[in-house]
């Protein structure tokens, strides 16, 4: 249905001219079919200032400003609701492990899930108060185009979200694969999309309020947990540089090994140490140092063709320890906090 809106805001100011109250205004138009939210609009395009005559009130919905701090704003919404169920999803899995599940790849997602959460949440924290300021300040900016499609948009998407979770969760149950992992999943999804909708239609309503401060500090507050949770799962800054420095070091000894493997073929024969094998530039080793101690890595020939490697490690490998190349025994370069010696038998791999 289209309505006139000139003609709406030209009778509001007929009859408030003509002393009629507001709330008889609003009553008027109701029963004439007139929309409430156009009905709003009109009123708030007045103001009592004790005039003889109601005041026009200074509007500046559509602005490129409002737009840009409402797509900024739902953008950031989306990004940090995004990372808060990550995390959730993460949570899930360190519960219930699947095997064969690397656990190389939970904490990379638990890294990427803080670093988006601790960026998303208060940039979308300031730019929603800035939005509420000039909501309480021209309350008819809430009837703005801009910020009525975004949300709607918004709705949509959430909405869809959640309708794929609930058919998800159906089609699991029916096949006789609903497990806690699942429902879990589910549930999270389930929790931020309805909170999602929920805010967005209470936005939407008319006469609708900011959200109380008790809902907004829970929010706050779950959110610090979910990040110092996972902060203390992936093992914060310090744990994260003595993982690189180790596969750092596992790196080494590959490409020490693959050096020492084309001295072998090359000669028939091992080196006598790892100096020996830089004399040729196709077995130059250009890391033979531990990268924080620089100490030597540890070589010693065993017998013709069987030599260990040596190296310190600040911390347990993971189960699954990646190699792109080297000996292709499973877990030949898994190795404990400490020293570690991996006995290598050129055409043939073994370990002590």
């Amino acid at each position: 249905m289209r309505v006139d809106a000139s003609s709406l805001k030209q009778f509001v100011r007929d009859a408030l001219v003509r002393g009629v109250g507001r709330d008889e205004v609003s009553r008027g138009l109701r029963q004439a079919g007139w929309p409430a939210k156009e009905i709003e609009e009109g009123l708030d395009s007045f103001v009592d200032a004790g005039l003889p005559l109601p005041v026009p009130r200074c509007q500046a919905s559509g602005s490129p400003r409002e737009a840009f701090l409402h797509l900024l704003m739902f953008f950031a919404l989306g990004v940090w609701v995004i990372a808060l169920g990550s995390l959730l999803f993460d949570f899930i899995n360190i519960l219930f492990p699947v095997p064969g599940e690397a656990a190389s790849a939970v904490t990379d997602s638990l890294r990427f899930g803080v670093a988006s959460l601790v960026v998303a949440f208060p940039l979308f924290a300031l730019v929603a108060r800035r939005v509420r300021a000039d909501l309480v300040a021209n309350p008819a900016r809430r009837l703005d185009p801009v910020r009525r499609w975004l949300s709607y948009l918004a709705l949509l998407i959430a909405s869809l979200i959640l309708l794929g979770d609930g058919v998800a969760l159906v089609v699991q149950f029916l096949g006789g694969e609903l497990t806690l992992r699942f429902v879990g999943k589910a549930a999270v999804v389930a929790a931020l999309a309805g909170g999602v909708i929920w805010s967005l239609l209470g936005g939407l309503r008319e006469g609708a309020r900011a959200a109380p401060a008790l809902v907004r500090s829970a929010l706050c507050a779950l959110v610090a947990v979910v990040v110092v949770a996972a902060v203390w799962l992936a093992g914060g800054p310090l744990e994260a540089r003595a993982r690189a420095l180790d596969e750092q070091r596992v790196q080494d000894l590959r490409s020490i090994y693959a050096k020492v493997d084309a001295f072998y073929r090359e000669q028939k024969r091992l080196p006598a140490s790892l100096e020996e094998c830089d004399r040729n530039p196709g077995t130059f080793i250009d890391n033979k140092t531990d990268p924080v101690s620089g100490q030597p890595y540890g070589y010693e020939g065993i017998d013709t063709r069987t030599f260990t490697l040596r190296a310190d490690f600040d911390r347990a490998s993971p189960s699954q320890l990646p190699g792109a190349y080297g000996p292709e025994v499973a877990g030949f370069w898994e190795h404990g906090e400490g020293p570690a010696v991996f006995k290598i038998e050129l055409g043939g791999t073994g370990s002590d």
